[in-house]
């Protein structure tokens, strides 16, 4: 061993060690910024000797030996040392170690460089990426490099953390997050600013949360300094000295692999990682002799409690010995247990809290105010990976806003929600007031010219719903007018509309194989069908229309709406046209109709129509994945008769993972990929084929055409993105069935 102040690592210990699988690994502690909240204080100028290549090159394959699958190589910024990262990630690649990072992404300046750094990344084997960005390295760059990086990453279909340090009550952040919205490949997440490093000094009292509840992530993953310190976490724990818990040990003295094993072992680390600092709070409270201990009545944050119990000699070494008996010892055992199966089942993932999970604590805001508060609520909403910029676009898109008015008035819900996810719920539901104003006004108008041609028109979805209300409780907002006429006035009614003062272009046909190109009136486009959904799907749309049912409403003599069964049955298959898009709304619909007609709904009769679709599946696949997950009042006798063979399983699997993610447009998806899960959804090969020659008709065709009008991913030109997108989605999927089975 050498003396050098930098990393010197001891030789490894003989023997496998268990430890930990993932650790941090900082390259450096230099950053070209100087971020008054940095726990580790970075700085061009941070002293200390870097470590060098070969000392770095020895800690990844320790490490490797040790067992550890995942480094995250962190600073300072890394990528100031950006060749050495290429090699340490290279190396980690061969000895089958995944990469991550963490970086401030100042090397994206311009999408040219930005897309250049991150595909040497990718190809040297970095896995996961995390840029940080917020009012703190505001100070220093804008959000152009970290915009740059994500725009690039979609390119390679390579999600990005957006890491978002925040104060409490802080004001700025609708500025921080706008420049990512509707960039699907960025995943916001937002953590409490913590009384370590520089923010101990530099930031003020008022600015502190002060959330000290739930087991701390961050222990579980060792980090590994530049001077080459095993700490219990990635940066809070950097400048605690030798001896403390926190602080456990020196690579110069130890191997490796036997001071991540000390890591593992440690009963007041592993108190941390599986119940949180508050639990040595608890169990210190209770020991003979620590009456006194001088707790405080509040902490800034869960980093300062843990700091003060175990900065403490005395307390440590009284814990450790509580903590070491076989009753606390099991206990742990099961909370980590418990906590590794949730993950691999996703109940801990960002994937689940962003989807299922938040679309399951929004609807029951909205349906079950009182039953809202639960275990699960708090958890989710506690989560720093909860993006609330998702939240608010798919909850907006959903026209969920003024159903969920009364939740944001809900101090415990304010603890949790930033000021602009609140400000963009009401602006939202103050423009879906003034829309649905409009909404009637067209509604009343186009009843006028279904009464001239004596015709009648059946509405869809949101509009019917709307004309269905009663002023008894919140509706979403509905975002056009469909509305079914008999296709010997769908033209003559289109151009009296034109007449009457609806904007549009009174020479254009089609824009899809069941309805004409949309009318507006104010900016509410009003589409006018012939079918209810276009031929491939199958619906038994003669029986549906037949029992449409009269509005009470005495303005709409001439609209009306399907029955209970036929507006379920559309909306569960709507969504799968959409390849399983906006689970929120399709789910608050269903929730809504049940609810004002539960009693009155045959179950049977919505059974054999769902069985006579030329499509079951498309019905079933929506319909079971929102019961379960929204816990919807659909009958389980009636779920019962859905199929319940392998490929129903893995249709549902999808549908789980598309439903309650960000909402999407149909000219947004990748064509292949849908087509793929819709020819998974035909049953039989007869079926498949007809399929694929309604592709190649004239309906699909006409579809097709108005599909280049709005999205240039629709033309030829895009079908090399899409081949890539489809065999990358097509690995994601066989990497989930393999996950699930």
């Amino acid at each position: 061993m050498t003396t050098r102040p930098g990393i010197t690592v001891a030789a490894h210990s003989a023997g496998p060690v268990r430890s930990a699988e993932h650790i941090a690994l900082m390259v450096t502690r230099r950053c070209n910024m100087t971020c008054s909240h940095c726990s580790v204080e970075s700085s061009p100028h941070a002293e200390g000797v870097q470590p060098n290549e070969q000392e770095l090159l020895t800690v990844v394959r320790q490490a490797a030996a040790a067992g550890v699958t995942s480094i995250q190589f962190t600073g300072g910024e890394p990528m100031m040392r950006q060749k050495l990262v290429l090699r340490l990630m290279r190396e980690a690649q061969r000895l089958g170690v995944r990469s991550a990072m963490a970086t401030n992404g100042f090397w994206g300046r311009t999408p040219a460089a930005a897309t250049r750094h991150l595909r040497a990344l990718i190809k040297a084997g970095l896995t996961r990426l995390t840029v940080s960005y917020d009012r703190y390295h505001a100070e220093f760059q804008g959000p152009e490099p970290a915009v740059n990086i994500v725009a690039a990453a979609r390119r390679f279909s390579f999600p990005v953390n957006v890491n978002i340090t925040r104060a409490a009550g802080e004001q700025g952040l609708d500025g921080i997050v706008k420049p990512f919205e509707g960039m699907p490949t960025a995943h916001l997440r937002f953590y409490d600013v913590q009384p370590v490093g520089a923010a101990a000094r530099t930031i003020a009292d008022d600015d502190w949360r002060g959330e000290t509840s739930g087991f701390c992530n961050a222990c579980g993953n060792p980090a590994i300094t530049d001077d080459g310190r095993v700490m219990a976490c990635n940066g809070p724990s950097y400048f605690t000295p030798a001896g403390h818990p926190l602080n456990v040990g020196s690579l110069r003295e130890r191997p490796l692999a036997d001071l991540l094993a000390a890591h593992r072992d440690d009963p007041v680390l592993d108190t941390i990682r599986t119940f949180g600092p508050e639990r040595l709070r608890e169990e210190l409270a209770r020991l003979p002799g620590f009456e006194t201990f001088p707790f405080r009545d509040h902490y800034r944050g869960m980093c300062e409690l843990c700091l003060h119990v175990t900065s403490r000699p005395e307390a440590v070494a009284a814990l450790r010995e509580r903590l070491s008996d076989s009753r606390a010892t099991a206990e742990r055992f099961a909370m980590a247990r418990l906590i590794a199966d949730q993950r691999r089942a996703g109940g801990l993932s960002r994937q689940i809290v962003n989807a299922e999970g938040a679309a399951r604590l929004f609807h029951r805001a909205i349906n079950s105010p009182t039953a809202m508060w639960n275990a699960e609520s708090a958890r989710i909403l506690g989560r720093a990976d909860l993006d609330w910029q998702q939240q608010a676009e798919t909850l907006t898109a959903c026209g969920l806003s003024r159903p969920l008015l009364p939740l944001l008035d809900d101090a415990e819900f304010n603890r949790w929600a930033p000021k602009f996810f609140t400000d963009r719920i009401r602006e939202a539901a103050l423009r879906d007031g003034l829309r649905e104003l409009v909404q009637w006004e067209a509604l009343r108008r186009i009843n006028t010219e279904l009464v001239a041609l004596r015709g009648r028109g059946v509405l869809l979805k949101g509009a019917a719903i709307l004309a269905m209300a009663d002023g008894k409780g919140p509706i979403r907002a509905a975002g056009d007018i469909d509305i079914v006429v008999d296709a010997s006035i769908a033209v003559p009614l289109r151009q009296r509309l034109l007449g009457q003062g609806f904007t549009g272009d009174p020479q254009a046909g089609r824009s899809g194989p069941h309805h004409l190109a949309a009318v507006s009136w104010r900016g509410v486009p009003v589409e006018i069908h012939t079918r209810i959904m276009p031929g491939c799907w199958g619906l038994p749309e003669a029986e549906m229309l037949a029992q449409a049912r009269p509005l009470t409403n005495p303005e709409f003599s001439a609209l009306t709406t399907l029955s209970p069964e036929g507006m379920l049955l559309h909306v569960a298959t709507h969504a799968t046209t959409h390849l399983f898009s906006h689970g929120a709304k399709a789910g608050w619909d269903i929730e809504y109709l049940l609810r004002s007609a539960a009693a009155n709904c045959d179950w049977q009769q919505l059974t054999r129509w769902a069985e006579a679709c030329h499509v079951p599946r498309a019905f079933w696949a929506p319909a079971r994945v929102l019961a379960e997950e929204l816990d919807l009042p659909i009958p389980a006798a009636f779920l019962a008769a859905a199929p319940a063979d392998r490929r129903q399983r893995q249709l549902e699997m999808i549908a789980r993972r598309r439903l309650f993610g960000p909402a999407e447009t149909v000219f947004d998806m990748n064509p292949l990929s849908r087509n793929a899960v819709f020819l998974m959804l035909h049953d039989g090969m007869t079926r498949r084929i007809g399929y694929l020659l309604w592709l190649l008709g004239p309906e699909a065709s006409q579809s097709r055409r108005a599909a280049r009008g709005h999205a240039s991913s629709q033309r030829l030109a895009a079908l090399p993105g899409h081949l890539r997108e489809a065999l990358i989605q097509y690995r994601q999927y066989r990497t989930a069935l393999v996950a699930r089975d």
